[in-house]
């Protein structure tokens, strides 16, 4: 695979593609263990750290973290995406270089400095229109597209179907046919703007109540249940995806031992029965459910290999007690040496290998045309953040919006009124880019940590509610935090005219019996909250 130098960062350059059984025959096996590497490096721009990576390790994707690259401004990542390719491009086997984000929307969302905000997958299913799902998809695209990012770790097509699921509003809904729907039209919507797609997560993460983050989830549903739920945007899905991520979920049904990542036999039913021969990528090394017991990252990342995966995901951090710790150069360096040693044991056949390389290569062969960016510096303003997509994030927020009035009456005239919003931390900024905290002819607010506020904050938002004569009140996922939910139920026992925001998981609702009235977003974004501002003011300030 002979590529084009991408001279002075330019669009106009392209890969000219050499075949790829002649590239296949050039590589070594650290060449080609190397494309297997999709890891994260720390800088805003191509470092001495991401060439050790690129040149040294010669992995063959790269994904974007806000705490690790910054991500400030869509200039700033189409920058590092020229000059990361740039350096693949000098390695004596130029292959350009899979760079990936996840960009689902909502609550995962990379880009967002410069960047359009997009309520999340949530939201999109409340709307009724799955027409949506593609408008956003190719809005996100391209604007992803045009700073270099070619491959969105997206979409969830998980089903949601226990409430209390990890995913969360980061699935389409709890129905099969609500997440095909809408993950057809994402899916088409990133293909019209030339971006590589994911489905994830294979396979019943919304089954379970486990976040695969911090341990194990298991699933002990039938491989029938199976099939009428969680399997089926993915048998539905898989013929219009570029690749499906693994879930760190053990599902009793395809493999009682082993989670999915490592199970042969998962890997095989998504490869002989759904019919997915391309490629497979895993989900994060580095997440607590895979390494649950004993083993190593070097150890788990071979028997993904073994299982069928195609692509090792190295992204992110894992939590060592209370305590975070990333992989760094020198940890990769290491596990490229370690599965290196394996092909040449015979343990990772060299045939597996070239299978595996040649899935990759030929990825990259088909979307050669959009693996750069493509726009140049100055045209980011025309595709970025338009209007448009301003319009099209605000309709979809405005229809997600569901309200439910038990006793609505108290809550008029709300202009006139003193009104103290109350709201975790976790919202204050998104809140502050709204008019929300001008509601009311005396506004007040309190921001208190949502997962344990302290006694000094529960005692200063026990006095704004004494104060005020209506509360507005956010919760972001109270029924996983029980210290929010005592301080909400404390300021429902005043008897004030109280609004409840939930931003997150629907099951919030569920938790504060005598609410006078109820609004749920099913995403924190800036849109959501100015869909809730208006709603109110269309109905309640007067």
């Amino acid at each position: 695979m002979a590529v084009k130098s991408v001279v002075g960062s330019s669009t106009r350059a392209h890969f000219q593609l050499r075949p790829i059984h002649d590239v296949l025959m050039e590589m070594s096996i650290e060449e080609k263990v190397g494309q297997l590497f999709m890891v994260h490096f720390h800088g805003e721009f191509a470092n001495p750290e991401a060439k050790s990576l690129v040149q040294g390790a010669k992995v063959g994707g790269i994904i974007y973290y806000n705490w690790s690259n910054g991500l400030t401004s869509p200039k700033q990542v189409r920058t590092l995406s020229c000059g990361l390719q740039e350096l693949a491009l000098q390695n004596p086997n130029p292959i350009p270089l899979l760079i990936a984000g996840d960009q689902e929307g909502g609550i995962v969302a990379r880009f967002k400095s410069g960047f359009t905000e997009f309520p999340g997958n949530g939201a999109l299913g409340k709307t009724g229109h799955p027409d949506l799902a593609e408008e956003v998809g190719e809005a996100m695209g391209k604007e992803l597209r045009a700073v270099g990012v070619n491959m969105n770790l997206a979409p969830v097509v998980d089903v949601g179907s226990n409430p209390r699921n990890p995913i969360g509003v980061r699935s389409y809904g709890d129905q099969a046919q609500t997440v095909v729907d809408y993950g057809k039209g994402t899916l088409q919507g990133y293909q019209k703007a030339g971006v590589m797609t994911i489905l994830k997560h294979w396979l019943a993460l919304g089954d379970s109540e486990v976040d695969s983050h911090l341990d194990l989830p298991v699933c002990s549903k039938s491989l029938e249940e199976l099939q009428e739920v969680h399997i089926r945007p993915f048998a539905a899905l898989a013929p219009l995806a570029d690749a499906v991520m693994t879930a760190h979920s053990l599902v009793q049904a395809l493999d009682e031992e082993h989670c999915s990542t490592v199970s042969k036999k998962s890997m095989d039913y998504l490869r002989d029965v759904i019919g997915f021969r391309d490629v497979v990528i895993s989900d994060s090394l580095v997440m607590k459910g895979i390494l649950k017991g004993d083993l190593s990252i070097e150890e788990v990342a071979t028997r993904a290999l073994e299982a069928g995966c195609t692509i090792l995901l190295f992204g992110g951090k894992v939590l060592v007690g209370s305590a975070e710790k990333e992989l760094g150069v020198e940890d990769i360096l290491r596990i490229h040496s370690y599965i290196v040693e394996a092909v040449r044991s015979g343990r990772i056949s060299l045939e597996l290998l070239d299978r595996n390389v040649e899935k990759i290569l030929k990825l990259k062969e088909r979307h050669c045309s959009s693996l750069l960016p493509s726009v140049e510096p100055e045209g980011l303003e025309l595709v970025i953040n338009t209007p448009e997509h301003q319009r099209l994030a605000m309709t979809v927020a405005s229809l997600a919006l569901t309200v439910i009035q038990v006793e609505s009456s108290c809550i008029k005239g709300l202009s006139h009124r003193h009104v103290c919003v109350i709201s975790p931390h976790v919202l204050k900024e998104t809140i502050a880019q709204t008019p929300l905290l001008t509601i009311g002819n005396h506004p007040t607010a309190r921001f208190v940590d949502g997962l344990n506020p302290s006694e000094s904050e529960a005692a200063e938002v026990r006095q704004c509610a004494k104060e005020a004569e209506v509360l507005l009140v956010f919760s972001y996922n109270a029924w996983k935090n029980p210290m929010q939910v005592a301080l909400i139920h404390s300021l429902l026992d005043t008897g004030k005219p109280f609004i409840l925001i939930v931003v997150r998981d629907a099951v919030d609702a569920t938790l504060f019996p005598g609410v006078h009235l109820t609004m749920m977003t099913y995403s924190p974004s800036v849109p959501s909250i100015q869909a809730v501002y208006d709603r109110l003011r269309q109905q309640y300030l007067l």
